[in-house]
């Protein structure tokens, strides 16, 4: 836990980690830019993304992305009194911080795309209950085949979100409890039911406010962490206060990027997606074992440990996805 927060409160002043960060969001603009040019869809436009954000690197971050094809996977629920079947999503968003190869947190973002047409993008309801709301659900095709019920649960409130793609190039990333209440009812979201204050980014905007506290706390007394706090802060000249929302911006909770810059910062400052592992603890063990499933397929286990589990030893990867993997190793 010391080294992690070392790291983190030493990134937090890097101006050359700034600078990557600016040459990343870049990247990830002449992607989309060239993509809207040929006129791709979205599975082509996240295909541009894997190619342009994998490979690269700064101190102790490496970016890794791989895109896998196969067929479609679907699974089914009940949404409200009917059952339905639907895509889960296209993008899956993995940040794993490791001591050498051993695993100390992880995070995972399941994303769907959708391409600006008309003015607006249009979504599908009972996709975006799915990923809002998490109901039990079951395989019906592909990777989730034979996986029996599984319960995600969707603590953070950005477990599921969606891609929101704009011409000449930009993505916005909003969370599906978000786009749920832009909408208000309606089947298709316009850039102006985004239109809110900026302090309403976050959903629990203080640092380490955004994830479950069991597998620290096992590690630190309450008062030890305090100390640690106040000496990391005489460290860095940062006022890493929980209760402000200020100073060290890493291990929070966004819910809302406006643009890519946005994304890419809060993706590499570990602050993206639902916690699934802390500190020796399995905070959300369905989705830890989803997690761990698709780094394994995107074969990340070449880079840290990864453990094995029953939920998915008998599943194949077999779906049309990007996986995109920040890995941050503190030593």
């Amino acid at each position: 836990m010391r080294q992690l927060l070392q790291t983190l409160t030493s990134l937090a002043t890097d101006t050359a980690f700034a600078t990557f960060q600016n040459e990343l969001a870049h990247c990830g603009y002449a992607a989309l830019g060239q993509g809207y040019v040929a006129s791709d869809n979205e599975v082509a436009l996240v295909t541009r993304l894997v190619n342009a954000l994998t490979q690269k690197g700064h101190g102790p971050i490496r970016l890794s992305a791989k895109k896998i094809h196969g067929s479609r996977s679907y699974v089914e629920f009940n949404y409200m009194d009917k059952p339905v079947t639907k895509e889960l999503g296209d993008m899956a968003i993995l940040t794993v911080a490791t001591r050498g190869r051993q695993r100390l947190f992880q995070r995972l973002c399941i994303i769907q795309n959708k391409k600006q047409s008309s003015g607006g993008w249009a979504v599908d309801l009972e996709q975006l209950y799915l990923l809002k709301n998490f109901p039990t659900f079951t395989g019906n095709k592909g990777m989730f085949k034979n996986c029996g019920d599984l319960v995600f649960r969707n603590t953070t409130g950005c477990l599921g979100a969606f891609g929101l793609l704009q011409p000449p190039g930009e993505m916005i990333m909003a969370s599906a409890p978000l786009v749920t209440e832009c909408l208000r009812g309606k089947n298709t979201l316009a850039p102006s039911d985004l239109s809110f204050p900026g302090d309403h980014q976050r959903d629990l905007a203080a640092p380490f406010a955004g994830w479950a506290f069991p597998g620290l706390l096992r590690h630190f007394h309450p008062k030890d962490f305090m100390f640690l706090l106040e000496e990391l802060w005489h460290d860095s000249g940062l006022p890493l206060g929980l209760t402000t929302g200020q100073g060290m911006p890493f291990l929070g909770n966004l819910v809302f990027m406006r643009d890519m810059h946005d994304f890419i910062r809060g993706w590499t400052q570990l602050n993206l997606g639902e916690v699934t592992f802390a500190f020796g603890e399995t905070t959300n063990p369905h989705v830890e074992a989803f997690a761990n499933f698709l780094a394994r397929s995107a074969g990340f286990n070449e880079m840290f440990d990864i453990p094995a589990d029953d939920l998915f030893a008998s599943a194949e990867f077999d779906n049309e996805m990007g996986i995109f993997l920040m890995h941050l190793n503190v030593e």
